[in-house]
């Protein structure tokens, strides 16, 4: 009798601990599906995480086709614009930041060389920088290359292209309006690398 009692206590355990443990999983899957997506800073090189991204922020990817370490337009177009403080501002609040590269010396994983070749055949480049406006699917909002007159110039030009597109874009607000994507990332940057004030 004592071990049939004993051996129903150890089952009714054991059927209470599982019951808890896959509950404490359910709350952690539902704690994840509800933590808003982040936004990758900088450049992505996977096309389909792009699009995902797009779809999540409601904004269209800026896919750059560009051989990075040797088309002089290329160096220059990140030099003169998309590695500046202006871009950067514009791109957080506004763009999907993707990049098909087409390097000759530095390497590439297999996966993102096919990936940028089937991209480049899809799109039609036919030289670099190429510069694509897509929306989520993928479809084309808009095409450029390189542009003279630095980040200013290049950021109404983009802006100028997503208009058409029908694509509204935004900018840094006035005071007492809320903080863009860009001011919420410099703000967290500054607050990491602020030294801490001496005590007196």
């Amino acid at each position: 009798m004592t071990n049939r009692k004993g051996e129903r206590m150890k089952r009714m355990i054991g059927v209470t601990l599982a019951c808890l443990m896959a509950s404490c999983v359910l709350a952690q899957s539902w704690a994840k599906k509800d933590k808003e997506p982040e936004k990758t800073k900088g450049w992505i090189d996977n096309f389909e995480q792009a699009k995902k991204e797009a779809a999540a922020f409601k904004q269209p990817i800026f896919a750059f086709f560009t051989g990075s370490d040797w088309c002089g337009w290329c160096i220059r177009l990140r030099k003169e614009a998309l590695d500046t403080k202006a871009f950067e501002k514009f791109a957080a609040d506004n763009l999907i930041l993707f990049e098909a590269d087409f390097p000759r010396g530095k390497k590439l994983s297999e996966k993102v060389k096919r990936q940028n070749s089937e991209l480049a055949a899809q799109y039609g480049v036919r030289g670099y920088p190429t510069v694509y406006l897509l929306d989520a699917e993928g479809k084309q909002l808009g095409t450029t290359g390189y542009q003279e007159g630095g980040a200013e110039a290049y950021v109404k030009h983009l802006k100028e292209l997503l208009d058409a597109a029908g694509v509204k874009t935004e900018d840094k607000p006035a005071a007492g309006k809320a903080l863009s994507a860009y001011d919420k990332m410099k703000a967290g940057k500054d607050a990491k690398t602020e030294p801490p004030a001496e005590k007196k």
